[in-house]
This record gives structure tokens, C-alpha cells and sequence, in this order.
């Protein structure tokens, strides 16, 4: 009996299209050119370099919550969403990376930060990847990220970065 060589197909090598990936960057900041907005654009950035280095195509959103002060409290008080919130927490839901920058405020994270998550659906950042950050004026504000920020998004199920 003699062996038979069987060739596999020729398969015409096709470049698979680059991912595309949403990076939403939420700056919970109070003021216009907060050091808190400006961390954030720079995490942002680097987090969008990173993901285009590895063949991404990267889609960005900025959302800066002291434009959605007043719709966020409105929400949580149970008057409707508006639609510029209702905008904005869709644009968390589609999301497949997360960067979070809060100043530190009273040993914590901004309470804007804190009500804007209260008014996500329970699921918006549900095995997200999702990185932190905080500004404030001493070293120990750093304990705010894992003391209160990482509890806080690993409650919603977010994946938070080390």
C-alpha cells in the first residue's frame, strides 16, 4: 500500500482588520483645566497609544462630569435623565476600557464621581478593564485609590487595574 500525500488548501492570507476598541476617559474634576482634567487627557492618551501599539483602532471619548453636575443630580433626586446624561451613560456602556481621575477630596474621591457611578445600571462597567487615578496635594491621597475608588469599582464589577 502506498501513502497517499494530501496537500491542505491554499488559503488566500488575508490581513485581519485592526480591532476597534472605545476608551471612555471620565474626569471627575470640579473646575475648566483642572489638574484632574489634565491627568486624565494624559492617561487617556497613553492608555490610546497603548491600545493603537498593539494594532488597535482606537475610538476616544472624554467625559468631563461637572458638565452632567446638575443632570447626575437630578437623576438621582428622580426627575428624568436628560438627554445629554442619558448620552453620556451610554457612551460608559459601550466602552471597552475605562480610565477614572478624581480629585481627592476630604480623604475620599469626589462625591460627582460617586453619584455620577450611583447612576449607572448596575451592569455599565461589568468586566470592563477600567484604570484609576487621583489627584491631590499630598502623597497620602494616593490612599484614596485603593481605600475608596477600587471598593467602589469593584462593587460595580469593573476589572481595575493594578
Amino acid at each position: 500500500m502506498s501513502a497517499r500525500v494530501v496537500e491542505p488548501p491554499v488559503v488566500a492570507s488575508v490581513p485581519a482588520a485592526p480591532a476597534e476598541a472605545r476608551l471612555v476617559v471620565i474626569s471627575a474634576g470640579h473646575v475648566p483645566a483642572s489638574s484632574t482634567a489634565r491627568l486624565a487627557g494624559l492617561l487617556g492618551d497613553a492608555a490610546q497609544g497603548a491600545l493603537e501599539a498593539s494594532g488597535r483602532v482606537v475610538e476616544v471619548a472624554h467625559l468631563e462630569l461637572r458638565r452632567f453636575a446638575v443632570d447626575v443630580t437630578g437623576a438621582l433626586l428622580g426627575q428624568e435623565h436628560t438627554q445629554a446624561l442619558l448620552d453620556a451613560v451610554a457612551t460608559v456602556q459601550r466602552a471597552d476600557a475605562v480610565v477614572v481621575v478624581t480629585p481627592t477630596i476630604n480623604a475620599s474621591f469626589s462625591g460627582l464621581l460617586k453619584s455620577f457611578l450611583d447612576v449607572l445600571p448596575p451592569d455599565a462597567l461589568r468586566s470592563v478593564p477600567t484604570a484609576i487615578a487621583a489627584t491631590g496635594g499630598t502623597q497620602r491621597h494616593t490612599l484614596v485609590l485603593d481605600q475608596a475608588v477600587r471598593p467602589m469599582l469593584g462593587y460595580q464589577r469593573a476589572i481595575v487595574l493594578p
